[in-house]
């Protein structure tokens, strides 16, 4: 006697659809594609945008004419305090200052004020 088990197409789809989402989950497991942080305080405003293999862009902007400008502090990974990082930015213009890369924390500060954002983990 044999016996043969076939499973509904309603079966069958629910099947193929969580295979599909299983591998939409393994596809994005890693760094998030075109993600961009943004930090400001009074005056000085940055962005972080991931340009991939670990690699980020920074870009900053300061639209006030105080003499003070806009320049990025980071922290590696095992560092225990701010480091200055970059170009100042004394301009409106939104400018590209530097690279940075992942693991790394990054606040945008202004530069003889002392005010910073909140810092962002890469």
């Amino acid at each position: 006697m044999t016996f043969r088990t076939q499973a509904s197409t309603s079966k069958r789809l629910a099947v193929v659809a969580v295979s599909a989402a299983a591998a939409l989950v393994g596809f994005s497991a890693g760094p998030a594609q075109a993600l961009t942080y943004n930090m400001s305080t009074t005056g000085a405003a940055g962005t972080a945008t991931y340009v991939g293999n670990g690699d980020w862009s920074l870009h900053a902007h300061d639209p006030l004419t105080d003499g003070h400008c806009a320049r990025f502090q980071v922290k590696d990974t095992d560092d225990t305090s701010w480091r200055w990082y970059g170009d100042m930015v004394c301009s409106s213009a939104d400018q590209y200052v530097t690279g940075a890369r992942s693991l790394w924390s990054v606040r945008i500060c202004r530069t003889g004020i002392g005010n910073c954002s909140a810092a962002v983990r890469l």
